[in-house]
């Protein structure tokens, strides 16, 4: 029979379990040990420490050169349980350590660097790749219980070096109770997504995507189309969700619903954002109190170099990041401490013991006990030192080695011998990335590379079949291919139509492992592919993506560029931070696909040395990938490259002649367009904000600063496209050439919280991509055509004709149209359009719009017959028979008791009911009646007879992978 003692300690263990709950008192389980980020601690260590082990490791490669947006600069450990985790981008993985002994306990592989720390919860570790997913993997095995991917698309680009998702995983997770909080995206303009799931099974309890177009200020009083741009570590406090945003400042969401409280655009001015924040109570100057949350910034990382000084971001406090609170002890990364060498990034208390990381890239565990120390050495470390020089490309067949002389980027779809990779691998100009769909053999792969010391940045293994990625355009100098089955294609033909378009040109080339009875097929159908040149060398076919792009330019100056490739809409390809330039530096030039620029001296401001600026040697980097490039490559690559004297004074600003003031240009207005609403000929003007790059007409394009880099396609009369995150240079330095809208880095010298201090190309997109755009103020009398897009965040111009206008508007100045909705508190909803997968019509159209809708009335119509166009779209969970109403026109019967979701059998598909010869004396009025539930309509869209209609795009269906929970 148990005594009072038993059951004493029974009730004691148990009310231990309860306070504790999951996370134990020695445990430090997130990055900076909680939710808050505070770094405090109530563990407690010694006075005297030993080294027990250290985990000597390379050193890591941040994404951005940019201080201000290195969150992943070093390794950032978390302990659970006894067990240490820690992600690396080196390797594309997460590792495990018993913390008493050091020893490795399991390793888990992504597709894409793993730049944030992870966080651990109950039994489950879980954290995000740059290959767009969040896992959670078993803490004590490693074994995959879920995965989670952020977007529903597999399109990659090149993004800082590497390949990666559109939407890598860098809104840094953080747990709060049983939910989990992560953001996906970087580029505002391409969608950006915050999540909450539930941390057990993945899922999903709110999304927010609307953050990716917020129309409001900028610097110098700017107004520009925005965004959250999620870099960094999310953090709770209160009841508020942050969420940094790489060098500008963090956004504030409702953790239960994740709506926005308050972001500000970079209208900050000269005051710097940077990646670091963290919960905190710390009073400002002349208040008693601190306010209910408070936030805590670095005034070391949030500081940046302007042209006239060091400029430092508001309400900043030195140090913050490099410290942490161990019971009364505060511990600084300055300090010295017995056994460590090196530059300290990072320290945590757990399991009482204390752990450092270095940026050189060693884990040290330091404990009471006096012990021999265990030393664990990565093999990428030892193959540094053991590794002899050998001649690039010495062990690769000539008609490989020729075809990489200048170095660039290596796609092997199905992996061929393992010599050949060994002989790739030789070449340190080379970034290979091999996709191998066997899953057993792509970590057997990792593990062999990885453990011989390699490391991602030389060769990155991709699991699954090429047929389930979409891949960059223009990203390989070489592709190798084995049997079509290795890709998840049924043949040659489907291998080539795919691989062909991610050829760069001026030589890239696809080489094919096939018979010579294949050859002669593939040479015959492919014989007017574009550029292609065909040959047949040592049993490959090869297939070279000869010259330049038809339609693309070259440019070196002169202020006109008619390259026929660049159209809105525009996507990212690549972006990177490695080559940068002073805001006021000549134009780069762009020949054979390789980019010239020529920074200015122009640190020198306080010690004297005014502008114009003496011009810095030129840098060469490669325009469809961004690789840096030597001289020697540069040379390689293109015949002849242009020069600029550097002897020569320059002049501090670069205009085109037309521009007669340097600082305060007048709005743009060239030439004459058709008013897509009226039909009637009027002047060519468009919104510019803020910018002393005053615009350039290229021909097709007109590029300018209007408050962040901006552009309008003269072609589609697009309005104002702003290409939000990074500012352009003073000088002009959007340039459309060699097929490619090109924004470098021309930020240096500037302070300015834009959240995107980097250089990267666009490409042209499908109609179908969602693009928001600023159309302006223009004449709405006598409308002969209309698009209205409920719920939109802007305005958006097809090829054919139809202007869509965001209603209600929201971004930025529109044609005012007499437009009344009725009730006036009608709710808009927005998805992200990628979510919308089938049907016919423009899904950006369809991704959002109104519900609860009781009329919609329009005047000032031509009188005319008109095709009249509805868009409908079912949100998401909604099941048949939840809505059923009905629409009238002008008083008649227009659609009967309309069941969105019976009509689609699913939610996200587009349902258009289309009129034609609608006759309407002037005003368009619809009437919603509901049966059931709330009505709700996405879109309409009015044609005067005669007019050019826009097809309506047949969507592809795909599998929803929001909800799908991935098992092992």
């Amino acid at each position: 029979m148990p005594n009072i003692f038993s059951y004493q300690m029974i009730f004691t263990l148990l009310f231990l379990h309860t306070l504790l709950g999951p996370t134990q008192a020695s445990d430090w389980p997130m990055w900076r040990l909680n939710a808050q980020r505070s770094a405090k601690t109530e563990q407690t260590i010694p006075d005297t420490l030993h080294v027990h082990w250290v985990h000597h490791l390379p050193q890591l490669d941040p994404a951005f050169k940019n201080a201000r947006l290195q969150f992943d600069a070093g390794y950032e450990p978390i302990v659970k349980n006894g067990i240490l985790f820690y992600g690396s981008s080196d390797t594309n993985s997460v590792t495990a350590l018993d913390v008493k002994t050091g020893k490795e306990l399991w390793r888990f592989y992504t597709n894409g660097p793993v730049r944030l720390a992870p966080v651990a919860w109950k039994d489950s570790v879980l954290f995000g790749s740059d290959d767009g997913y969040l896992y959670s993997l078993a803490a004590q095995t490693g074994a995959l219980q879920w995965k989670f991917q952020a977007v529903p698309s597999s399109r990659l680009i090149l993004g800082n070096r590497r390949l990666i998702s559109v939407w890598p995983v860098r809104g840094g997770p953080v747990v709060d109770e049983d939910t989990i909080y992560f953001a996906a995206g970087v580029w505002p303009f391409e969608g950006i997504f915050i999540y909450a799931l539930n941390a057990e099974t993945g899922e999903r309890r709110w999304i927010n995507d609307r953050l990716g177009y917020i129309y409001g200020q900028h610097p110098h009083a700017a107004e520009a189309f925005g965004g959250v741009t999620p870099q960094g570590y999310l953090l709770i406090t209160g009841d508020e969700l942050i969420v940094p945003c790489g060098t500008a400042f963090p956004a504030r969401l409702n953790k239960q619903t994740g709506e926005l409280i308050e972001f500000q655009l970079p209208k900050a001015g000269r005051k710097p954002g940077g990646w670091f924040t963290a919960a905190g109570k710390a009073a400002r100057r002349g208040e008693t109190e601190a306010p209910k949350s408070d936030l805590l910034f670095d005034r070391d990382v949030n500081s940046a170099r302007h042209e006239n000084g060091q400029n430092y971001g508001p309400d900043g406090k030195r140090g913050i990041r490099q410290q942490i609170q161990a019971g009364e002890k505060q511990l600084t990364y300055q300090k010295q401490y017995p056994g460590v060498t090196g530059t300290i990034h990072s320290m945590l208390v757990a399991s009482n013991r204390l752990l450092i990381t270095t940026l050189e890239g060693s884990i040290y565990c330091l404990g009471s006990e006096k012990v021999s120390t265990q030393k664990h050495v990565s093999p990428a470390l030892n193959r540094q030192e053991t590794t002899q020089p050998q001649a690039t490309g010495s062990q690769l067949p000539s008609v490989i080695s020729k075809r990489v002389a200048g170095g660039g980027n290596v796609l092997l779809a199905g992996i061929p011998d393992t010599k050949l990779i060994e002989g790739l691998l030789t070449d340190k100009s080379l970034y290979i990335v091999a996709l191998e769909s066997d899953l057993d053999q792509a970590k057997t792969l990792r593990h062999t590379y990885y453990n011989q010391g390699w490391t991602a940045s030389e060769i990155s293994f991709i699991e699954g079949p090429l047929s389930d990625f979409e891949m960059p355009a223009y990203f390989a100098q070489l592709i190798i291919a084995q049997e079509p089955q290795h890709s998840g294609f049924e043949s040659f033909l489907q291998l080539v139509t795919n691989l062909y378009p991610s050829l760069r040109p001026y030589g890239g080339s696809l080489l094919l492992n096939c018979t010579e009875e294949t050859h002669s097929k593939l040479k015959e159908e492919f014989r007017d592919l574009s550029q292609a040149q065909i040959s047949r060398h040592s049993g490959y076919t090869v297939i070279e993506k000869a010259g330049a792009i038809p339609g693309s330019t070259n440019y070196t100056g002169g202020w006109s560029s008619p390259d026929e490739l660049v159209k809105a809409p525009v996507g990212v390809l690549w972006y990177d931070d490695s080559v940068g330039n002073f805001k006021r530096a000549p134009q780069p030039m762009f020949v054979d696909g390789v980019m010239i620029s020529h920074s200015k001296y122009w640190q020198g401001y306080p010690a004297g040395i005014r502008p114009p600026y003496k011009l810095l040697k030129p840098q060469y980097s490669d325009v469809y990938t961004g690789r840096t490039l030597n001289e020697k490559q540069a040379k390689t690559l293109v015949k002849e490259l242009p020069t600029r004297d550097q002897t020569q004074k320059q002049p501090s600003q670069y205009r085109p002649p037309y521009q007669k003031n340097d600082w305060s240009p007048a709005p743009p207005v060239i030439g004459e367009r058709t008013n897509p609403l009226t039909g009637q000929s009027e002047p060519r003007a468009f919104p510019k904000s803020y910018g002393c790059d005053g615009g350039v007409d290229y021909s097709y394009l007109y590029t300018m600063r209007s408050g962040t880099a901006a552009f309008y396609d003269k072609r589609v009369e697009s309005g104002t496209i702003h290409i939000s995150g990074p500012r352009s240079g003073c000088t002009n330095s959007i340039v459309p050439a060699n097929g490619l809208l090109n924004v470098p880095y021309y930020f240096q010298g500037c302070t300015c919280s834009y959240p995107l201090p980097v250089g990267l190309s666009l490409i042209s997109m499908p109609e179908v991509y969602e693009q928001w755009m600023v159309w302006g103020k223009s004449e709405a009398k006598e409308i002969r055509r209309v698009g209205l897009n409920f719920g939109a965040p802007g305005d958006r111009k097809t090829d054919r004709g139809t202007l869509w206008l965001d209603a209600p508007s929201v971004g930025g100045p529109s044609p005012e149209l007499d437009l009344t909705i009725e009730p006036k508190n009608v709710t808009p909803f927005y998805q992200h359009s990628l979510w919308v997968e089938g049907g016919r019509g423009w899904p950006w159209v369809g991704a959002s719009g109104i519900s609860g809708v009781k009329s919609i009335t329009l005047k000032n119509l031509k009188r005319s017959n008109y095709t009249l166009r509805l868009y409908f779209v079912e949100p998401e969970f909604s099941t048949t028979e939840q809505r059923i109403f009905s629409v009238s026109l002008n008083g008649k019967p227009l659609i009967k008791d309309l069941d969105i979701y019976q009509e689609t059998q699913a939610g996200h598909h587009i349902h258009v009911r289309e009129f034609s010869q609608t006759p309407l004396a002037g005003t368009l009025n619809l009437a919603f009646t509901a049966t059931k539930g709330k009505p709700l309509i996405c879109g309409v869209e009015l044609v005067e007879k005669n007019l050019p209609l826009d097809t309506l795009v047949k969507l592809p269906t795909r599998k929803q992978r929001l909800l799908t929970k991935v098992n092992p």
